[in-house]
């Protein structure tokens, strides 16, 4: 073999080591572009003991900026200023604040997700080995992750955007528990879709959940005023201790 023939093989098992990129990876990337969003959210929740209306305002921005306030039913107000998370509902007797650095998974999840998008749940699967599902006419490709408790299937529709979401007890995909579906999708910039209306359905024991979320007003890269991020002017008297146990004592 002559030098010649060596330097093309080593490049193709080069290249073949490589681990191709995963549909979660692609679907993460694509909301890089986006540096902050301001936007207003409703969201409807059916379940056996009614129905309640959440209404929010929400503006965020990259790294770790979010300022969210809860209009109805309840009054809160959460800060985080890239460094420390606040949070406060109006009449506790005090609010619960940490370092964004000593936040659990889910609060971390939630803080840094573009809002409109399901970036938590794809976060979460960032590192699960994918399989291939068979797609379906509305969801011609569809994507698997095994983990243990869950198997989530990722569906795609016609044009490659997220359109679903479903969550299985188990690998057969005989006993769905949740159901995502993602619709009124919106091109907030150059190949970045954001889905302004989700639908979630949760099925419990005895009991299921029904879930509307609409997003309105929704702008991408515009500037935020800064004091929205600083938490002190919102939070005037108010006591705040690192943990929900200190603040209702269970």
């Amino acid at each position: 073999m002559t030098r010649w023939t060596v330097i093309p093989l080593l490049s193709v098992l080069v290249a073949g080591s490589t681990s191709a990129e995963t549909l979660t990876q692609r679907l993460l990337a694509e909301y890089d572009p986006i540096e902050n969003v301001t936007c207003q959210v409703r969201k409807d929740t059916e379940s056996p003991a009614g129905t309640v209306r959440t209404l929010s305002r929400v503006f965020y921005a990259r790294p770790d900026c979010l300022h969210v306030e809860n209009i109805q039913p309840i009054e809160r107000r959460i800060v985080a200023d890239g460094t420390d998370f606040y949070s406060y509902i109006k009449q506790d007797p005090k609010g619960f604040s940490r370092p964004i650095a000593d936040l659990d998974e889910e609060m971390l999840l939630q803080l840094r997700k573009v809002p409109g998008t399901a970036m938590d749940h794809l976060m979460r699967l960032e590192g699960v080995p994918e399989t291939d599902i068979e797609g379906t006419a509305d969801l011609p490709v569809r994507k698997g992750y095994d983990k243990g408790d869950l198997f989530i299937v990722l569906g795609l529709d016609a044009d490659g955007r997220l359109a679903q979401i479903d969550f299985y007890r188990s690998a057969d995909m005989k006993e769905k528990t949740a159901e995502f579906k993602y619709s009124a999708f919106k091109e907030v910039l150059d190949g970045v879709w954001i889905p302004l209306q989700h639908h979630v359905d949760y099925e419990g024991v005895g009991m299921s959940t029904k879930e509307t979320s609409r997003f309105d007003n929704y702008v991408v890269n515009e500037p935020i005023p800064e004091n929205l991020f600083v938490a002190g002017p919102f939070f005037p008297k108010v006591n705040f201790v690192d943990s929900f146990e200190k603040i209702y004592g269970f």
